[in-house]
């Protein structure tokens, strides 16, 4: 996501989670390298969204120059609101960091022209209104059945849009089961890191998905989307933005995740085909109305 977000002008430098960089923080100054010293030596404020448990990162970073620091946990309870966004803001407000209201992530004219190419050897044209459909998410308990979604995709075929389903690396078996579900051929996004996946969504006209990070990433990138919701909170995790619509089954009863994935019915995640298909109306309805800049 960093990478998307340094080609979209959001942020200016990445240090990847793979490499060591964050453990180098937990170990100490003296582990840390010298060429990351040396940006952290220009940093004038550090936000953390960790537990940092003795305070070690905190303790490296004003050793390396960092004036200001601010590390809390997502899961804080010193944290007063409710959406995780809103509880991020909290810490930067900690911080002195006053945040107005974000623009849509905007992504640089060849890398848009990549997702456009994408797009154009699954036989799309861009006359098509294009509706991508994740049929994933992060955990299989946060995914509806693909007897809710087929209905979905074949409406969106008669409706003369261009759906397209969208794998990502654990989607392999959801995507297989709509597809089996179909009685047309659909096509499938697939193969691709996440800067494609954000240049092929970046040509959407709808896109429609589960609580997951490619669900949030359609929403900053202004997309119509519709986020379905089950075991998880959208009070506390719905995708922000004018465009989001959030749909939810019955209330979830499970007292915690344990129980989530004990449960078999998942009652939370029975969102019928045609709340979906209602839903996909409006916004498209709402895309064809929207003047064009």
């Amino acid at each position: 996501m960093g990478l998307v977000l340094r080609d979209g002008g959001e942020i200016d430098r990445v240090f990847p989670l793979e490499a060591t960089y964050l453990t180098e923080l937990f170990a100490g100054s003296d582990s840390v390298h010298l060429a990351f010293k040396r940006w952290l030596n220009t940093c004038e404020l550090a936000v953390g969204w960790f537990q940092d448990t003795g305070g070690a990162v905190v303790n490296t970073l004003r050793t390396l120059g960092v004036q200001r620091v601010y590390v809390q946990s997502a899961s804080s309870p010193d944290l007063l609101s409710e959406h995780q966004a809103a509880r991020y803001l909290e810490v930067m407000a900690a911080g002195g960091v006053r945040v107005v209201d974000s623009n849509p992530l905007v992504l640089s004219p060849p890398v848009r022209e990549y997702g456009r190419q994408i797009l154009q050897a699954l036989n799309w044209s861009n006359q098509q209104r294009l509706v991508v459909i994740h049929p994933g998410s992060g955990s299989a308990h946060k995914c509806m059945e693909a007897p809710r979604l087929a209905p979905v995709v074949e409406w969106l075929s008669q409706e003369g849009t261009f759906p397209m389903l969208l794998e990502g690396p654990s989607d392999r078996g959801h995507v297989a089961q709509v597809l089996g579900a179909l009685s047309i051929a659909v096509p499938v996004i697939r193969g691709r890191d996440l800067s494609m996946a954000a240049a092929v969504l970046s040509h959407a006209d709808l896109y429609l998905g589960h609580d997951s990070g490619m669900t949030h990433l359609a929403a900053a990138l202004s997309i119509p989307t519709i986020a379905c919701f089950g075991p998880t909170s959208p009070g506390r995790w719905a995708p922000l933005g004018r465009t989001v619509s959030i749909l939810a089954g019955a209330p979830c009863s499970c007292p915690n995740w344990s129980s989530v994935e004990r449960c078999r019915e998942k009652v939370c995640l029975h969102i019928s085909p045609e709340r979906i298909i209602g839903a996909c109306r409006a916004l498209l309805m709402r895309r064809s109305a929207a003047p064009t800049v």
